[in-house]
């Protein structure tokens, strides 16, 4: 065990005055720090790779030993250890055992945080109490005490009334091994840095007791107030939550420091170098963790529908997306390495409407590979416009976005059932500004209304795309359950060229089939009598004697499947040919 036998459970008189010595000199070179470092360019951030080499060369001319563990909670494997299996006299690390046993009682209501705690001769130290014997504390008064300021007192008050061997076994049953509080006083509290590191990443996941337990412990946690180690370089307004320890040879601080690509679990456990070393090498420590760009435990690319994609309401539809690992690790089928999915919905307006119940599970890829993915997604009952958003969750179903992992989204137009089956016949040739025969045969609408249908349409430059004009004609009258054609009467656009005619078949202003792309030539008005042809009738669903100068192309649009494949930018069915 490193690397001292501890006679006090506090920090000694000597490191105390080390400490205040240490700081004094501090504060002047920090200022000067400060003037140099304005007139300096902003560091560049380090990827994955370097930050291992610069921790390489600071424990390299680190004088003394160091446990070190730091992690990113949302990967299984550690990113950076150096002896983390080595037993080392916890010092005051010891108290994050006994705050989560006392939590823990709190979560069962065995404790209540207004409960009183009395400070009793055995609970004082020499130095680290701040209470005189006979002192009452709330327990949340004592916690508070013995996490912020690191009170002797307070800790041992707890530590005599919560037990060692329950400490222990609370701390195992939680996954965390290898952290061992003393039982009475003839034994140390030592800890491994990996114990403490899984201590802290149980703790940034929300999975330590409980998540409401979690969240109490991290807010204690990140009113630290012995903040000369793992924060002392950090910019100002960083949030970190974390525990130091010292003990004469011994120099610690743990916690998480909250960077801009997510959590990181930084534990720097060291021994046989003074004071002052120790903490300017854990300060640098976490500066070099907090600067680095770490990459995420998964990213992935998807190739997603540009425009939306029509579902019936009230549905549950399956979308196949194409997803590709494009993170430097490969995803497997189980344990630590498996990668889920998980989707969210929202409306028009923002407000989130449902989600995956649970992570879906991906198919095992390596580095580069692209494999379709089917999502199944339930379609609200009210038709609309909504968007869907997707993203990974690692093995515990944690999400990596806020660890810099991509998300993507894309639009769902859900409506009533489509027809079973509607022909439409759209002229190639129009007129512009004059009404052209339009004629749809329907058939089986699901619903319990008659409801009127119409056409909408658009018409588009083919040379840059763009709408020039819209709108929608009436149909007619549709007869639930009945089958059917309609006559009517279709207005040109007034415009002049070739266009492609993009149009729909429309219940209210919900569609109910998918739109049908055309080009259309559309000339100046007819000339009559027309190779000796009579006008036609201007009444509206009247059939011409003249022959028209078009054909009508026969559209069939089935109802959908239930799988609706698309790639990125292809529409969900291929467009009839005209």
């Amino acid at each position: 065990m490193r690397p001292v036998k501890s006679l006090s459970n506090g920090e000694t008189s000597a490191a105390r005055g080390r400490y205040l010595s240490w700081v004094r000199r501090v504060g002047l070179a920090v200022a000067v720090y400060l003037v140099i470092a304005l007139s300096l360019p902003a560091p560049a951030r380090a990827s994955t790779s370097d930050l291992v080499r610069q921790l390489d060369g600071l424990i390299g001319s680190f004088p003394g030993g160091a446990g070190i563990w730091i992690a990113d909670p949302s990967i299984a494997t550690p990113l950076f250890a150096h002896d983390p299996e080595e037993q080392v006299i916890a010092a005051s690390l010891y108290k994050l055992g006994v705050l989560t046993e006392a939590e823990r009682r709190v979560d069962a209501g065995e404790l209540h945080y207004t409960d009183t705690i009395t400070i009793e001769p055995e609970d004082i130290t020499a130095d680290g109490s701040f209470e005189n014997a006979g002192t009452q504390l709330t327990l949340d008064a004592a916690l508070e005490a013995m996490i912020t300021v690191s009170d002797n007192g307070a800790a041992l008050a707890l530590w005599h009334i919560l037990g060692g061997a329950n400490i222990d076994a609370t701390l195992e049953k939680a996954g965390v091994k290898n952290f061992h509080v003393a039982f009475d006083d003839t034994e140390d509290n030592w800890a491994t840095p990996h114990a403490i590191g899984t201590f802290f990443t149980l703790l940034a996941k929300r999975q330590l007791i409980s998540p409401a337990a979690s969240d109490r412990m991290l807010t204690r946690l990140e009113r630290q107030q012995i903040n000369d180690r793992l924060p002392a370089q950090l910019p100002p307004g960083v949030v970190i939550a974390h525990k130091t320890g010292n003990l004469s040879g011994v120099t610690h601080d743990a916690g998480i420091i909250y960077t801009k690509t997510g959590p990181r679990v930084v534990v720097a456990m060291t021994w046989d170098a003074l004071d002052e070393d120790a903490a300017n090498f854990i300060s640098s420590l976490g500066s070099l963790v907090y600067s680095s760009n770490l990459e995420p435990a998964a990213n992935a690319r998807y190739q997603v529908a540009k425009t939306p994609i029509a579902v019936d309401v009230g549905t549950e539809s399956r979308v196949i997306v194409p997803i590709t690992n494009i993170g430097a690790r490969a995803w497997t089928s189980t344990a630590a390495g498996a990668i889920g999915l998980m989707w969210e919905l929202r409306n028009a307006q923002g407000a989130l409407l449902t989600s995956s119940a649970k992570p879906q599970p991906l198919p095992p890829l390596l580095p580069n590979q692209t494999q379709n993915v089917g999502i199944a997604i339930a379609v609200p009952q009210q038709a609309g416009t909504y968007t869907v958003t997707i993203g990974l969750t690692d093995a515990s179903g944690t999400a990596l976005a806020s660890a810099g992992a991509a998300t993507a989204s894309f639009s769902l137009r859900a409506h009533q059932p489509y027809l079973i089956t509607a022909q439409v016949g759209m002229p190639h040739t129009l007129h512009r500004g004059e009404a052209s025969l339009l004629v749809v045969n329907y058939g089986a609408l699901a619903g319990a209304t008659d409801r009127p249908l119409s056409i909408g349409w658009r018409v588009v430059d083919p040379r840059n795309n763009r709408t020039v004009q819209q709108g929608s004609s009436p149909v007619g009258m549709f007869k639930v359950g009945a089958t059917g054609t309609f006559y009517d009467a279709f207005v040109a656009p007034n415009s002049l060229g070739t266009y492609k005619l993009i149009y729909e078949l429309r219940d209210d202003t919900v569609s109910v089939s998918e739109p049908v792309t055309t080009t259309v030539e559309i000339l100046g008005p007819r000339t009559y009598p027309d190779e000796g042809l009579p006008a036609p009738s201007s009444e509206l669903g009247a059939t011409p004697t003249a022959t028209p100068r078009f054909q009508f192309p026969t559209i069939t649009i089935p109802k959908p499947s239930i799988d609706i494949p698309f790639l990125h930018g292809s529409s969900p069915r291929p467009s009839p040919t005209p």
